[in-house]
């Protein structure tokens, strides 16, 4: 999973704001906080993801058996894996 740099995090939630803040049924009393709060949210959506991502690759890399990536069975294996992780979690 491919890792977004601070700026375009910080991009993405200024984004994300100005698009509330465009809406007539929102109101934001302090827009920089509204920033930071949405950004503090991308950057722990997407940490979850790469923890979930190392997790699954690391229980594809455990089995008996080696499994190339980018396989059929890799990516059957990847996506039954992630989809049981993310359910636990």
């Amino acid at each position: 999973m491919k890792q977004l740099r601070d700026e375009r995090i910080e991009a993405l939630a200024l984004g994300i704001t100005e698009r509330l803040a465009g809406r007539s049924d929102i109101r934001l009393a302090d827009r920089a906080r509204a920033v930071h709060a949405v950004s503090a949210r991308l950057r722990s959506a997407f940490q979850a993801g790469q923890d979930l991502d190392r997790a699954v690759r690391e229980r594809i890399r455990s089995l008996s058996r080696q499994v190339p990536e980018g396989s059929r069975e890799w990516d059957m294996l990847y996506r039954q894996y992630s989809e049981e992780l993310s359910r636990r979690r």
